[in-house]
């Protein structure tokens, strides 16, 4: 990386005896797309001169100014504009007063990343190349700037295929929450969230992260989680509230909820425990309050069987009063 004295291009054509048109190409591109553009130049002074097109990336500052610039065979492909543009390196020689077009094609990389770049397109005037590369590293060759803006056309899209919490949780070490997400968008994803729990009355009684070991979604898969429902002091009807963010460059989010039941088995053991005692206490009450209790001899019939036997009808008892004849 060198950095490139600045001139402004209104003194570098005031020293130099040609101009070049347009100063600036700006596009909007995509990758695979190809754009051609004609830059002109006219010999405006009165001696021959030759030139030396030649294309390096450049930064600009916050002014537009050209601050620095990268040679082109230390960039990367997918983000150098200087390997996308094509054009003529070969030196021409311009009599006075002529007028020579040179033709620009801009061919993107099938996969730019997304982002500004920008490019000079300089032409040096001199007796050989190397003259006209002086006159470049210096700022005192006229170009153009190009410069190409690649939108980030990639789609993150993250589908929650299911939530689901078992309907009643009963032991400590449970797997009760399964939720699945699939990726049908273009870029690899890394889901990130919680699902938080919340009681009858709203009041959060815990968390547990969704994909606390950073698993990667790849584009077209799915891919299932398990999680923990915390129960520990807890009992009874509960909410969970899935909350989930995914993006690299922009994040975007989805969410989802679940009701349940939280019932611990040494709980419910306990509480079962206490009902059988209680109902056991109960029945022996009872017991001891209408069966064990001394009969009352006020209250017993005096029945006198006959001895023979009488007629089916009266049963062989004789239920009248003893001072009648039988």
């Amino acid at each position: 990386m060198a950095i490139l004295t600045l001139v402004s291009f209104h003194n570098v054509y005031a020293m130099q005896g040609y101009t070049v048109s347009p100063r600036v190409i700006d596009e909007k591109l995509e990758g695979r797309d190809i754009v051609t553009r004609d830059i002109t130049l006219v010999n405006t002074g009165s001696q021959p001169i030759t030139v030396y097109p030649s294309v390096n990336n450049i930064s600009l500052d916050a002014g537009g100014e050209i601050q620095e610039f990268v040679q082109a065979v230390a960039s990367d492909r997918t983000t150098s504009l200087a390997s996308w543009i094509e054009i003529s390196r070969l030196g021409v020689d311009m009599k006075p007063g002529e007028t020579k077009v040179f033709p620009l094609t801009l061919r993107i990389n099938p996969n730019p990343k997304p982002g500004t770049y920008h490019a000079l397109i300089s032409f040096g005037n001199g007796g050989n190349r190397d003259e006209a590369e002086r006159q470049t590293m210096n700022g005192e060759a006229p170009g153009t700037v190009v410069t190409v803006t690649i939108e980030d056309t990639t789609t993150a899209f993250l589908k929650l295929s299911r939530f689901i919490v078992d309907k009643f949780v009963t032991s400590n070490d449970n797997q009760a929450a399964v939720f699945t997400f699939t990726n049908p968008g273009d870029e690899d994803l890394v889901p990130d969230g919680e699902i938080i729990f919340f009681d009858g009355t709203g009041k959060e009684v815990g968390t547990v992260p969704i994909n606390p070991d950073a698993v990667v979604i790849r584009q077209g898969e799915e891919h299932s989680f398990i999680a923990t429902v915390p129960t520990d002091g807890l009992f009874g009807k509960y909410k969970a509230f899935l909350s989930v963010e995914y993006g690299n460059e922009q994040r975007a989010s989805l969410q989802d909820t679940s009701f349940f039941y939280i019932f611990p088995m040494r709980t419910i053991m306990i509480i079962m425990t206490i009902m059988i005692v209680c109902v056991g206490a109960f029945a022996w009450h009872l017991h001891k309050k209408y069966f064990d209790e001394a009969v009352d001899d006020s209250e017993r019939i005096t029945v006198h069987v006959r001895d023979g036997v009488r007629e089916s009808v009266h049963h062989d008892i004789d239920l009248k009063p003893k001072n009648e004849n039988v």
